[in-house]
């Protein structure tokens, strides 16, 4: 050590002067020899700078391996935090994926779901319309027209026409030309209503060859003039049969709208005028009287 060998070279200077004869320097001895021992004393100025040079640089090694420690640990931190955020960047694109299946099978869901409310949808109007519609003529079916009828009934001021109709001989044209020339029949009638009605009429059939008819905003002589027109045109429209053309007519009973009447008298008033027609010789038409008179 530098401190050891210092006073190592204390010890032997002493020594050295006890051997020449005298235990301290005199000052009139040769000063070449001082000159000598004062080396000595360079060396231990020397040896205790390079002792400061090394506590300094022992503290300044400390310092290094701290700071390479603290380096090494940082480095090791900055690892776990770069493996850390590789598994979340693999988690994120797993969860992303995941969602993007979702998404996909979502869509498909919502496809197959709107396409089953539209199935849905169609089978409920084709529903509707098979319950409201006569499947041979047509026609409204007698609860729906009865619903219409009653919807477009005024209640107050207005005018309005109900028909019933009914074919004449229906049963000779089934007993006689086959039920596949009365199906022609109903057929080729609910033709020629349709082509004379207006849009804002109600067309329904109520029985077998039974026929009703709702003309709102009708006054009782345009009523019984559009009655006549339908009943000429049945009877000038021959029907086309297996067995060839075929004739037919139709009796007509019209009930005008009275102020403050119910749908249900006024088709009981056009059903009396409807047998009044047949009864009266059938092909014609027949005017309910007003209710409550003779």
């Amino acid at each position: 050590m530098p401190g050891s060998r210092a006073a190592a070279l204390r010890r032997a200077q002493e020594a050295v002067q006890g051997s020449v004869g005298g235990p301290a320097r005199d000052p009139a001895r040769d000063p070449a020899q001082d000159d000598g021992f004062s080396l000595f004393d360079a060396e231990e100025a020397v040896i205790g700078r390079a002792d400061v040079m090394l506590s300094r640089l022992s503290e300044v090694a400390d310092g290094v391996q701290e700071l390479a420690g603290a380096y090494r640990r940082g480095t090791r931190e900055q690892r776990r935090l770069v493996r850390m955020s590789d598994r979340m960047q693999l988690e994120l694109q797993r969860v992303n994926q995941r969602m993007a299946e979702q998404q996909r099978e979502l869509q498909a869901l919502n496809a197959a779901l709107s396409g089953e409310i539209e199935h849905r949808t169609r089978l409920e109007a084709e529903l509707r319309r098979l319950i409201d519609t006569d499947h041979l003529t047509g026609a409204l079916t007698r609860r729906r027209f009865l619903e219409v009828a009653e919807l477009a009934w005024p209640r107050a001021a207005g005018g309005a026409c109900l028909l019933m109709l009914d074919l004449d001989r229906f049963k000779r044209i089934n007993d006689g030309h086959g039920h596949a020339a009365g199906d022609a029949a109903l057929v080729a009638f609910a033709a020629t209503c349709r082509g004379i009605l207006r849009p804002g009429d109600a067309f329904g059939r109520t029985g077998g060859e039974e026929f009703a008819i709702l003309l709102p905003e009708t006054g009782p002589d345009e009523g019984l003039a559009r009655a006549e027109g339908l009943r000429r045109a049945v009877a000038d429209t021959p029907v086309q049969t297996e067995r060839g053309a075929l004739s037919i007519s139709v009796s007509v009973g019209l009930a005008a709208c009275a102020p403050g009447e119910p749908l249900a008298g006024a088709l009981k008033r056009a059903d009396a005028a409807l047998y009044a027609a047949k009864n009266g010789g059938r092909d014609r038409v027949r005017a309910a009287a007003a209710p409550g008179t003779a």
